[in-house]
């Protein structure tokens, strides 16, 4: 008899064998080691949604009750977390990982734990710690699911922060460190989902069953005051007028107030077809009770737009409406492309480009950008088609006639050009088609589940299918050499040194759109670039491969063989979680399998039976793993009742099968022929078990001549394993060294040919119990009657001499077979399905599965002498309560359970069955996992420092040794992930262009540091932008220093953005921008609001804009079309016979000046800081603004029309105010946006030394005079 290994504590690696060992005999052999993990299965449509990407690069999505993590880059199985006691319903990662909160009780950073929340259906939120697998926190505000989750990321120091939305209409702020509720806030409308406004910490926006409820008084301190302002969605009526500035339905009641659009617009023709979809928000309490109003109960998802501020997207299944929220209106519609296209399921919208990820209900990803508006741009790129005109007068009177002139005289065609070209065309934000990926082949009962982003590069897409798989997509550009030369060489800025372009991110493959070079977007193309499998489900046939022994170590790997429905066979490796092989075997049903070596198994397969018929076509085939091959047998029988038994014997030679009604064969496994068929009479077989014994004394003496075998199993826990033994390293440990005799190293487990009799046991309907001896192709039997229960036997085990059998009334039933004594033990439980004893000499644990639950059981007690009556409990689960129902068991290892349970999935448990997870650090990955936040904190740290710096003295190297300060240990930590970084991205890092601050935005995308991304990306443009003024001073040829200018379109507007080679940053960034992009931005704004007009009260907010970008020639025109019977005509006369008489003389600016300030004081702030920009007092409006606290009013006025000498002030002031309130990250990267280097680095010196150290580094290398 084979001797067998217990793999306690080892993973499958080379032998290691020395000289020294050599000479001894005996080696050193690595067993690999079974941990308690989860295989996921198919997942519940209630898993909807339940999929979130880090910016770490691991991705987590709910599997029924299960979280699963997988690792992107290599796409494997991470982790998987199961505590859930319903279906998980939401997953988001946590992104306090890499944050070093000095301002908290947790410093410093807190890498290597990376934290998750997931909750379910019955509202629990688990907070977990994915490096552990273990929860930290547990956190329930009723009993309902949790509708929507969202950190609270935009304030300082508050990343930990959870809000949460638990139904109906409760939004929960959780602190998940402590596990405590902050606040409870519930409102009075049915909340579905809720949206941070990502340009703005206190504003949010509700998605409600009839309307979209807007909250703008979020803290984190207290609860919102308000119940925010409910809106609905309306279609605008027909009414008998539609021209512009005609007086509009208003109606207001109170409280309930109601306010209706209504716009003139033909129902006929393609070209109005815009009009027909658009749809506006109406303000009020109670719902318009008009014809035409369309409630939110067909909207799918309601989201804010990342990458333009105050937009926000409203998903139905035939269109996407794109609404502005500063004139309450549809400005774009992005409509499935054809009737018979498939409709939307998501939206996912970028922030490094305007870029709309759009999903359909076919699983195709279709990829929308923003059209750029024509030739120009924007009204300012009008201005080079207009004659300049001197003597203007001021400033601002100059300007706004300059901008009006060159807008207005200019047909708006040619400004926004569409396929209309009536004069009537309304302007709209308007979305090409691009590309789009592959549907997915449709099979029945397939849906969607969602889709997740990744975060950092906006490049990579996960589509969730409920067969449980993960698609993984790319965007790429059709042509990869072309797009970069397109994009990065019509830049031609200066960089510092020669180097590679990066090309890993969106806005790295895409130019911006708001840029003064002309650059063609490449082609691009949405490719599959892989797919996680799953457990295919339902699993109809489950085993374990044989146990691991001093014959089959040096080709052993713990595989585990499940079939399914489809006829499919997947084979798994329990060690490192991953599927090795698919193969496809039968035509039927999988019912059955079993080994036959530890590569070759046999399983048979059969139809489900007619209503006519109980006769089906058997399939039997022995199957090699290792080639796929598969050899039918039985193949001349026809149509006959359905297998039910197949078992092989302990030594390979033969196996059983029982066919339904009592038939009963015996096979010869070598020759695959068939030995004995048993006679009719025989009676109905219900369990078969083979005796595994060797059958004779002679047998064993001559195995034991053959071969002689030496077993030391000792776990190995040395100091290496912590750290080398996890998922980012190479070389896996610990391991368990077993020596063995050399004698036997060189022999296959197939050159003993002996052949030796075995034994069987069956039982039949009425407990009979039969023993049969076989020796080649005799067979002998007998009739044993030990005592037995009344319930029927359906299950029976055999090992040490002793025969377990199990019944239909949960009674166990022990037979000593050398001393013929029977002891029964009721289990208390329901019918005992299948028991399986544990591999390994001496190991008498025995796993029994009920109808409602498994039990691990000790026998060592029962068959000892000294030991007592009864057997050991260890471990036990009841289903439903503790675990969804089990269906199946077995062993895979000899102190890990497996079970399949009615979710799909396969759980290895401990032997206490209570643990299906482990800490990162005991599993064996088949490659390693990429993701270098989960090196140690103290690593990591170093690791960021020594890659974004390095002494000038030493060459640059990205190969990280013991003389950077790392242990070796250590080291090969870190090169297990350097590694599996891309080559082009590690020449990045060698050769950057741009030094220090490119190697820094480099090194934050590694880490997923979307927080240091944005610092690095406003950074690197603004040192670009100071480089090019200094380069600029004392050349009399070059462009003037924008300081010097005394306003900006005072130039050629050709030359009015003077870093045209230089990429701008996007609309993202907001007023983070330079002042020429960022005018370019709201003047287009205007325009396209101006366009939309539908009332007089629209009219009047875009006449206060005008107003204040300085177009008040254009402002005046629209005073005087207010309509004749209009309320406001009298004022609106007046005033823009005020604006138009506006002379450049003191008496009559003081004037106007002490009106403005008249109207200020009384609480007419607008009116009064409209008066103030005028007269070209911009800086006195911002100031007054910033006095009654409207500090995001004064710093947009600030960017948008002062020069960029008098903005300054204002914005610096902003800075201050933000660094006050805690917002000192947002306060930093507004210092640089204003060049103030110095005031910067010492801000950030508080928040991160690191970063601030780094920040002076890249100054001096751009030569920034870096003073106060």
């Amino acid at each position: 008899m084979l001797k067998e290994i217990e793999p306690d504590a080892a993973v499958a690696t080379t032998p290691i064998d020395s000289e020294a060992s050599l000479q001894k005999g005996t080696v050193v052999v690595h067993v690999p080691r079974v941990t308690p993990r989860t295989l996921p299965g198919l997942a519940n449509v209630q898993n909807k949604g339940a999929i979130d990407w880090g910016g770490h690069g691991l991705l987590a999505y709910g599997s029924n009750y299960t979280v699963v993590i997988v690792d992107t880059r290599n796409v494997q199985l991470v982790q998987c977390l199961d505590k859930h006691k319903a279906m998980v319903k939401k997953v988001l990662w946590g992104n306090d990982y890499l944050r070093q909160d000095r301002s908290t009780e947790y410093p410093p950073c807190r890498y290597g734990s990376i934290d998750l929340v997931s909750s379910d259906a019955t509202g629990h939120i688990i907070v977990w710690d994915v490096t552990l697998g273990q929860q930290v926190n547990i956190l329930q505000e009723g009993s309902k699911p949790v509708a929507d989750m969202s950190w609270v990321t935009q304030w300082d120091g508050y990343s930990h922060i959870l809000a949460a939305l638990h139904p109906p209409c409760c939004l929960v702020l959780w602190d998940t460190r402590k596990g405590t509720k902050l606040w409870k806030k519930t409102y009075t409308e049915s909340l579905i989902a809720f949206n941070f406004d990502p340009f703005h910490p206190t504003k949010m926006a509700f998605h409600c069953t009839d309307c979209i409820l807007f909250v703008e008084d979020f803290r984190i301190t207290t609860a919102p005051p308000s119940n925010g302002r409910k809106f609905y969605v309306s279609s605008p009526r027909a009414t008998a007028s539609g021209a512009r500035g005609s007086t509009s339905n208003l109606s207001n009641k109170g409280s309930s107030g109601n306010l209706a659009a209504a716009i003139q617009e033909e129902k006929t023709g393609a070209k109005d077809r815009f009009r027909r979809l658009m749809k506006d928000l109406v303000i009020g309490e109670v719902q318009p009770k008009t014809d035409d109003t369309m409630t939110l109960s067909e909207c799918l998802q309601v989201a804010y737009h990342k990458s333009i501020r105050h937009l926000i997207l409203l998903l139905y299944s035939r269109e996407l409406l794109i609404l502005d929220l500063h004139i309450k209106q549809t400005v774009g519609v992005i409509p499935t492309m054809e009737k018979a296209a498939s409709p939307f399921l998501q939206v996912y919208s970028c922030k490094q480009r305007d870029i709309l990820y759009c999903l359909h209900e076919s699983g195709s990803v279709t990829v929308k950008m923003k059209r750029k508006t024509g030739g120009a741009c924007s009204p300012i790129d009008a201005l080079s088609r207009t004659p300049s005109i001197a003597s203007l007068g001021s400033y601002y009177s100059g300007f706004s006639f300059l901008v009006c002139k060159a807008l207005y005289s200019t047909p708006v065609n040619h400004l926004f050009p569409f396929s209309e070209t009536s004069t009537d065309t309304q302007l709209e934000v308007g979305y090409d088609h691009r590309c789009s990926s592959e549907p997915v082949r449709q099979i029945r009962g397939l849906q969607i589940l969602g889709i997740s982003v990744n975060p950092v590069t906006e490049t990579r897409i996960a589509l969730y299918l409920n067969s449980g798989k993960i698609v993984f997509l790319e965007l790429l550009p059709v042509n990869t050499s072309e797009s970069n030369y397109n994009f990065a060489m019509n830049f031609v800025s200066s960089p510092l040194s020669k180097g590679p372009v990066r090309k890993f991110s969106l806005n790295e493959i895409l130019p911006p759109l708001m840029n003064d070079v002309t650059i063609q977007p490449p082609g691009l193309r949405l490719l599959v670039m892989g797919v996680l499998p799953n457990v295919a489900a339902p699993i109809t046939a489950l085993k374990m491969c044989p146990a691991i022994t001093t014959r089959n170590w040096h080709q052993y790997t713990p595989l585990l063989a499940g079939g399914t429905t489809g006829g499919l066979v997947q084979i798994f490796n329990i060690a490192s979680g991953c599927i090795e092989k698919e193969l496809i075997v039968h035509s039927y049903t999988v019912r059955g399998i079993e080994w036959t070596g530890v590569k070759t198994f046999l399983s048979y397969a059969y139809p489900s039976a007619s209503s006519t018929s109980a006769n089906v076509r058997n399939e039997l085939y022995l199957t090699d793993v290792l080639t796929g091959e598969s050899i039918a047998l039985r193949t001349d029988k026809g149509d006959e009742p359905p297998i039910e038994i197949l078992k092989v014997s302990p030594l390979k030679q033969y196996f059983i099968l029982v066919i339904s009604g009592g038939q009963f064969e015996l096979w010869d496994l070598k020759s695959r022929q068939l030995v004995r068929t048993m006679r009719k009479k025989f009676p109905v077989v219900t369990a078969v078990e083979w005796l595994p014994q060797s059958g004779s004394r002679s047998f064993k003496r001559r195995q034991s001549s053959k071969e002689e075998c030496v077993l030391d199993v000792k776990k190995t826990t040395g100091p290496g394993m912590s750290t080398i033994g996890g998922p980012l390293s190479t070389v896996v440990t610990p391991l368990t060294p077993v020596t063995i005799t050399k004698s036997i190293l060189d022999k296959p487990e197939t050159a003993d040919k002996i052949n030796s009799k075995e034994q069987f046991v069956c039982v039949d309907v009425d407990n009979q119990l039969y023993q049969f001896t076989i020796d080649g192709h005799a067979m002998d039997g007998f009739r044993m009657s030990p005592e037995s229960g009344n319930g029927t036997v359906t299950t029976l085990a055999f090992k040490a001499d002793h025969l377990v059998q199990g019944d239909a009334d949960g009674l166990l039933s022990i037979w000593d077979m050398r001393s013929g004594q029977t002891r029964r033990y009721p289990t208390s439980r329901s019918c005992i399905k299948k028991l399986r004893f544990a591999p390994g000499k001496g190991n008498m644990k025995l796993l029994v599965l009920y109808q409602d639950g498994v039990d691990v059981i000790d026998l060592k007690g029962v068959i000892s002498s000294a030991g007592p009556s009864g057997f050991e409990k260890i471990g036990q689960l009841k289903c439903p309560r503790d675990m969804v129902k089990v269906l199946d068991i077995d062993w895979a290892a000899s102190d890990k359970p497996i079970l399949y349970t009615q979710d799909g999935c396969l759980r290895i448990m401990d032997m206490d069955l209570l643990k299906s997870s482990s800490p990162l650090t005991d599993y064996v990955f088949q490659d390693p996992v990429f993701c270098p936040a989960l090196l140690p904190s103290e690593v990591a740290y170093k690791v960021r420092e020594r890659l974004c710096w390095q002494p000038a003295d030493i060459p640059y190297t990205t190969d990280l040794t013991l003389e950077h300060g790392f242990t070796e240990n250590q080291v090969a930590l870190i090169n297990a992930q350097l590694g599996m970084v891309d080559e082009d991205r590690l020449e990045c890092l060698r050769k950057p262009r741009f030094k220090t601050a490119e190697r820094c935005l480099v090194v934050a995308q590694l880490f997923g540091d979307e927080r240091e991304i944005d610092l690095w990306t406003v950074a690197l443009y603004y040192l670009q932008i100071s480089k090019a003024k200094a380069s600029a001073v004392g050349d009399s040829a070059s462009i003037k220093s924008e300081e010097s200018l005394p306003s900006p379109v005072a130039l050629d507007c050709k030359k009015f953005n003077n870093y045209a080679n230089i990429i701008p940053l996007d609309t993202c960034y907001d007023i983070l921008q330079d002042c020429y992009t960022y005018q370019r931005l709201q003047l287009e704004r205007v325009a396209l609001h101006e366009s939309r007009r539908t009332d007089h009260e629209h009219t009047k907010r875009v006449i206060q804009q005008q107003l204040l970008l300085g177009q008040s020639d254009r402002a005046v025109q629209l005073l005087l079309e207010t309509d004749v019977d209009n309320s406001d005509y009298y004022a609106d006369s007046i005033k823009a016979c005020l604006i138009a008489t506006v002379q450049s003389s003191e008496v009559s600016q003081s004037t106007i000046k002490l009106v403005a300030t008249n109207l200020i004081a009384h609480g007419k702030i607008w009116e009064g800081v409209q008066l103030l920009c005028l007269i070209g007092k911009g800086l006195d409006a911002c100031r007054y603004l910033t006095s009654y606290s409207r500090w995001g009013a004064a710093a947009w006025l600030a960017r948008a029309v002062l020069p960029p000498s008098e903005a300054v002030e204002v914005i610096r002031k902003w800075a201050d105010h933000l660094s006050s309130q805690g917002y000192k990250e947002k306060a930093v990267l507004v210092l640089i946006s204003l060049e103030q280097w110095h005031s910067a680095h010492s801000l950030l010196s508080v928040v991160d030394p690191r970063r601030a150290s780094l920040l002076a580094q890249a100054c001096r290398e751009f030569d920034v005079n870096f003073t106060s």
